[in-house]
């Protein structure tokens, strides 16, 4: 890649960088952490773990979009700052409250809410303020380091975690996500670039109407149309596929649960592959081609996983699948996510990327019911087939060949 459209020896990337890594993997840390806590320090059975995750879905899919419109007239970095500090306070109160041996699970669901509040508001300012911070066409390297470095989190957090609760226990574990979004936060108070000034309100405009402003200019760019499509089928498809794959691993091809645990998290470096693979392709074929051919070759590892059978092979097979559909899909949404960002109007940015969001929290559950519906009907091989099918349909969404060069109005 020309030094031209990277971010290699940006010094406020670098920050920025390393703040989104401590945060990334406070945040992979905290499924682990979190549920052990519930399960082994409060008694929490099945339905209070599925609550847990019910209330920071229902969160985020309440704010997303109004934190969109009041982040998009507000200067990001106090947001991001204020966001990173709400989080680590959430957890702060449950660490707080477990060396005080006052502990409740209420507590902790009040917890997942306030993170929930803190995690939407770092999505809504984060988007737009990378932009600003490192320009539009540095936005794909950007973008795929960035990336590459979720994955890295995916993968070691969990591990990670597993490991501080064996060591210190789950309440003193708590701390560690305090730290991380700690450390977050104040990488932020390091950025020396300015920031632009922020949007301001069209006058006389209805709440309504600004609202629903990004979702009006996604159905107006065709390109971001299909891609809003494309991911809203994709990460539906996505989420049917994680309680059939459980079960299809344990049950079907009866896996250990070592052999499960590492099937979940090492395949993950195919996704940091993908990640940094983002930017030099991108670069060489142009974003809109490579995201079109990477979003077509995410389905074929379904239909490889759901022809695995029992025996001395299996877990290599489907490792490997796995693998192979995570360089693939973390390369579409690390193209797709800054070619978004590169074509929507920077008053919009905070609106579009929250409605990325809320359309993942809506679709998800429906589609992991439909999926269970589907593997009762049909069982679970055929219902893993289907997923195969929504993934490339997904993939055949994708715009091809290259976008106009003008945006549509931005009303």
């Amino acid at each position: 890649m020309s030094e031209r459209i990277s971010v290699r020896g940006d010094r406020d990337f670098r920050i920025l960088w390393a703040g989104r890594a401590a945060g990334q993997l406070a945040a992979a840390m905290s499924g682990v952490v979190v549920q052990v806590l519930a399960v082994t320090a409060l008694g929490a059975d099945l339905s209070d773990v599925a609550l847990l995750a019910a209330v920071t879905a229902a969160v985020t899919a309440v704010l997303a979009l109004p934190t969109g419109l009041f982040v998009e007239y507000r200067r990001k970095r106090p947001v991001m700052l204020a966001a990173e500090l709400i989080r680590a306070a959430g957890f702060g109160g449950v660490l707080l409250a477990g060396w005080l041996g006052g502990l409740r699970f209420e507590l902790l669901v009040l917890a997942a809410a306030v993170v929930a509040v803190g995690q939407v508001g770092y999505l809504a300012a984060s988007s737009p303020h990378l932009a600003a911070l490192v320009s539009r066409r540095r936005l794909v390297d950007a973008t795929g380091r960035l990336e590459s470095t979720v994955w890295l989190s995916v993968t070691i957090g969990p591990a990670v975690a597993g490991a501080l609760v064996a060591w210190t226990g789950p309440v003193a574990a708590v701390a560690a996500l305090v730290v991380g979004f700690a450390v977050s936060a104040g990488t932020v108070m390091l950025l020396r670039t300015p920031e632009p000034e922020p949007a301001v309100p069209e006058p006389g405009g209805s709440r309504s109407s600004e609202l629903l402003a990004g979702l009006r200019y996604v159905r107006h760019h065709p390109e971001l149309r299909r891609i809003l499509a494309g991911w809203l089928l994709f990460a539906g498809a996505s989420g049917m596929a994680a309680p059939l794959t459980t079960v299809f691993y344990l049950r079907e091809l009866q896996f250990s649960s070592v052999e499960y645990g590492l099937l979940m998290g090492v395949p993950s470096l195919g996704g940091l592959l993908g990640a940094r693979l983002a930017g030099p392709l991108a670069s060489r074929w142009g974003a809109v081609r490579v995201a079109r051919w990477a979003g077509l070759a995410r389905s074929p590892w379904w239909l490889l996983t759901a022809s695995v059978v029992p025996g001395p092979a299996a877990a290599w097979l489907t490792g490997g699948a796995f693998a192979l559909l995570l360089v693939f899909a973390a390369l579409t949404n690390s193209v797709l996510a800054a070619y978004r960002q590169i074509v929507t109007p920077d008053h919009l940015l905070s609106r579009v990327a929250t409605l990325w969001s809320f359309t993942t929290t809506a679709s998800q559950p429906v589609f992991i019911v439909v999926g269970g519906v589907l593997a009762e009907l049909v069982g679970v091989r055929a219902s893993l087939c289907v997923v195969a099918g929504l993934v490339l349909l997904s993939g055949m969404l994708l715009p091809s060949g290259s976008p106009p060069a003008s945006r549509p109005a931005a009303g």
